[in-house]
């Protein structure tokens, strides 16, 4: 499918001002354009900038993928990181911050490594 040019200078825009793809999304919809073209391109920048920044692993690292609303549980879903821990550290690393329950698991995720942080203190 031929994408409409203006379509594409738009998104760019959008996208340079620091919007998230979800709020791009709604936001070329409501000013008119073709709900199918922006889907696709959107599909293609998502998976564009996926592959470009993807989350730095290794084997003290454990990523977590959050079922957002939306989305559908579905076998064919590809995981995507949210939410990166490093293990030594404990340091949380939020890979989807536009997304609220991000920083609602991130959150718990914290509370969770100070108590065990914590209970290790009086361990020793």
């Amino acid at each position: 499918m031929d994408i409409d040019y203006n379509l594409v200078q738009r998104a760019q825009m959008l996208l340079t001002l620091d919007h998230p793809l979800t709020q791009v999304r709604d936001i070329l919809l409501r000013e008119g354009y073709e709900q199918e073209q922006v889907g696709e391109l959107m599909d293609a920048t998502e998976e564009v900038l996926n592959y470009l920044v993807p989350p730095q692993y290794d084997e003290n690292k454990i990523g977590i993928d959050i079922l957002h609303p939306g989305e559908e549980k579905a076998q064919g879903r590809k995981p995507m990181v949210d939410i990166l821990i490093d293990k030594r550290s404990g340091k949380v690393e939020l890979i989807t911050p536009q997304q609220p329950e991000t920083w609602r698991v991130a959150n718990e995720v914290r509370k969770a490594i100070k108590r065990q942080r914590q209970g290790m203190k009086y361990c020793h």
